[in-house]
C-alpha cells in the first residue's frame, strides 16, 4: 500500500486535465501548485487553447512530450472515463478527480459510472482519488489545490472527504503553530478511500498524529482491520458525521457515502480507542493538545487563575474529566504563602493570584516557577493576563520562559472577554513554543483529560511512555 499510493504524494510531474481558461474554479489547482514551488512539470490540457495564463497547452494527454505521474482531472464528467483510457496509454500512476456528478446524486448511472472508473484504474495500473475531491496538500511535496496554503511541514495528518473542509482547518490550524505531513480530500471513494489512507498515514513515517472527517465508508470490514492497526501506532481523532436521518441524507447527497448506524461507529471509537469528536471545535482542542504537549501517562493538574469564579469552574471540569487535582508539596505552598498577597489569594490548588495580578505580573510569573520546580505536578492551567496588550505581552513572554526550562505541561486560557488576552496575534508566540491556547478551562481540560487517557491506554501503566514523542 505504501508504494501504491506514493504518486499521490510524491508525483514527479503532473498534468492538469481540463483546466479552464479564465478565473473559474478549476484554475485553483494551478495556482496552488505555483504558490508552493513544485518542481516538476506541469502541463495543461485543454482541447482546444494553445496556452493558459502564458503556458502552454496540449489538446490531450497523449500529446504530452515527457511522463505524467499525476492527473489531475477537472474534465466534464461525461468525458472523464475517456480521460481514465488516455491516462492507461499515458501510463499515469495516480489521479485526482476533482469532476463531481457520480454517486452523490443517488443515480444508479453515477454508481455504475464510479465502478467502471475503479476497473478501468485496475486495468490501467493506477489510482484513482474522488471524483468530487480536491485532492493533495503535501507542502513536502509542493502539492497544494488551493493558493495560500502553508509552504511549512509538519507531523499532522488530515483525511478529508470534504475539500472545502481542507482549507479551513489547515489555515485554522497553521494559525496556532501546528502543520501538515500530508492532507487528503477523498470524495466520494470510488477508489482510495478512507481504510487506504488511514493505512497509508499509521505507516508514513512523517505523520505522527491523525485526523479524519468522515461522512461515511464503502468497506467496513477493512476499516475495522485498519483502524485497529493505526491505533495501536498513532493518535487518530475521528470527526464522524451523518449520525443522525439529517446527517445522514446529506452526507448521501454530498459524497454519496454509506454513513452506517451510530452505535456501531460509537463501538467502533471505543474498542479501538479513536478519539472520536463531534464539531470542529473540538477536533482543534485535542489536536493542540496532542501536537504541542509531551505524551504522559499522569495529569496532576494544577490550575493558576487571576479571576476566581473561573478558577472553581476549572477545579470542576479536572474532576469530571477525570484528573487528579494535584496536591501541592510543602516546599511549594509556603514559597507561594510568602509570595501572595494575604488577601483575595489563595495558596490552595486551585491557585487564586488574584485580580490585583494583572498589574503586577510578578504574581503570575513567580507562582508558575514554583509549580514547575513541584515534582507532584504534572500540568499547570494558566488563566490570566495584563491589565493592558503591552502587559498581556509581557506576561506571555513570562510563560514561554518559564515552560522553556520545564518538561511540564503548560496550557494557557485566553478567557473570552478578559482584558486584553483574546487577540490571535498576541497569542501567536505562545502556540510557536507549543503552548496550546484555549478559550475556556473547560475545553482545555477535557482535551487534556482524553490525551492522558490515550496515553494511559497505550502504555498499559501509569509508567512514563516515550511513545509518539514529539520531534
Amino acid at each position: 500500500m505504501q508504494d501504491d499510493l506514493r504518486e499521490l504524494f510524491f508525483p514527479g510531474s503532473i498534468a492538469l486535465v481540463g483546466i479552464p481558461r479564465g478565473l473559474k474554479s478549476g484554475k485553483v489547482f494551478l495556482l496552488g501548485l505555483l504558490d508552493q514551488g513544485f518542481a516538476g512539470p506541469i502541463y495543461l490540457i485543454h482541447p482546444t487553447a494553445a496556452d493558459i495564463d502564458g503556458y502552454k497547452a496540449y489538446p490531450s494527454l497523449l500529446n504530452v512530450p515527457g511522463p505524467v505521474d499525476m492527473a489531475i482531472v477537472m474534465s466534464p464528467k461525461e468525458t472523464i472515463l475517456a480521460v481514465l483510457a488516455e491516462c492507461s496509454q499515458k501510463k499515469v500512476k495516480a489521479v485526482i478527480l476533482y469532476t463531481s456528478g457520480f454517486s452523490e446524486l443517488d443515480s444508479e448511472r453515477g454508481r455504475s459510472d464510479e465502478a467502471r472508473m475503479k476497473n478501468l484504474a485496475r486495468d490501467g495500473g493506477f489510482r484513482i482519488l474522488g471524483p468530487n475531491c480536491m485532492g493533495i496538500y503535501s507542502p513536502g511535496s509542493h502539492l497544494a489545490p488551493f493558493p495560500g496554503m502553508p509552504k511549512t511541514m509538519g507531523d499532522l495528518g488530515f483525511l478529508s472527504q470534504s475539500g472545502s473542509l481542507v482549507n479551513f482547518f489547515v489555515n485554522l490550524c497553521s494559525g496556532k503553530g501546528m502543520f501538515f505531513s500530508h492532507v487528503v480530500s477523498y470524495g466520494n471513494s470510488a477508489d482510495v478511500g478512507l481504510s487506504d489512507l488511514i493505512e497509508w498515514m499509521a505507516r508514513d513515517d512523517h505523520t505522527r498524529l491523525i485526523c479524519s472527517y468522515c461522512e461515511g465508508m464503502q468497506d467496513p470490514r477493512r476499516l475495522i482491520a485498519v483502524l485497529k492497526e493505526a491505533t495501536s501506532r498513532k493518535p487518530l481523532i475521528m470527526w464522524k458525521v451523518g449520525l443522525t436521518e439529517a446527517g445522514s441524507r446529506a452526507a448521501a447527497s454530498h459524497t454519496g457515502s454509506l454513513t452506517g448506524r451510530k452505535d456501531l461507529w460509537t463501538s467502533m471509537f471505543r474498542q479501538f480507542h479513536i478519539l472520536d469528536v463531534y464539531d470542529i471545535e473540538e477536533m482543534l482542542d485535542l489536536v493542540m493538545a496532542f501536537y504541542h504537549l509531551r505524551p504522559r501517562v499522569k495529569g496532576r493538574v494544577v490550575i493558576v487563575s487571576g479571576p476566581g469564579g473561573p478558577a472553581v469552574s476549572a477545579a470542576d471540569a479536572a474532576e469530571r474529566n477525570g484528573l487528579t487535582m494535584a496536591s501541592l508539596g510543602e516546599d511549594a505552598v509556603r514559597k507561594l504563602k510568602s509570595m501572595l498577597p494575604p488577601t483575595g489569594t489563595s495558596p490552595a490548588n486551585p491557585i487564586d493570584v488574584g485580580l490585583s495580578a494583572s498589574f503586577d505580573l510578578r504574581l503570575y510569573q513567580e507562582a508558575l516557577d514554583i509549580i514547575l520546580d513541584d515534582p507532584g505536578v504534572d500540568a499547570i492551567v494558566m488563566l490570566g493576563g495584563g491589565a493592558s496588550t503591552e502587559m498581556s505581552a509581557e506576561y506571555i513572554q513570562g510563560l514561554i520562559a518559564s515552560k522553556e526550562r520545564s518538561d511540564k505541561h503548560v496550557l494557557a486560557i485566553a478567557y473570552p472577554g478578559f482584558v486584553q488576552i483574546d487577540q490571535e496575534d498576541l497569542l501567536k508566540p505562545l502556540h510557536e513554543h507549543g503552548i496550546p491556547v484555549y478559550p475556556t478551562p473547560e475545553r482545555a481540560l477535557k482535551a487534556y483529560a482524553r490525551m492522558i487517557d490515550y496515553y494511559q491506554y497505550q502504555a498499559g501503566s501509569e509508567k512514563e511512555t516515550n511513545l509518539f514523542l514529539k520531534r
